[in-house]
């Protein structure tokens, strides 16, 4: 079995991890970073708050604020 293979399988557990580690971190006061499919390889910065920013490409220029989770 391929490691992209079980990662399919196993991506609702992945998931539910993530969330954790996100809960987690927003309960420490820090920001936690992903990457979604509409934002390409673009990074993503997510603070307790809710707000979120798209951070710039190479860390050239600011970062773009964009709207809550869905």
């Amino acid at each position: 079995m391929q490691v992209f293979d079980l990662f399919k399988q196993r991506a609702d557990r992945l998931a539910t991890v993530g969330e954790h580690a996100r809960q987690l971190a927003f309960a420490a006061g820090v920001p936690v970073s992903y990457m979604e499919d509409e934002f390409g390889d673009r990074i993503v910065r997510e603070y307790p708050d809710g707000h979120r920013e798209l951070l710039p490409e190479a860390g050239e220029g600011p970062a773009t604020p964009i709207g809550p989770r869905r």
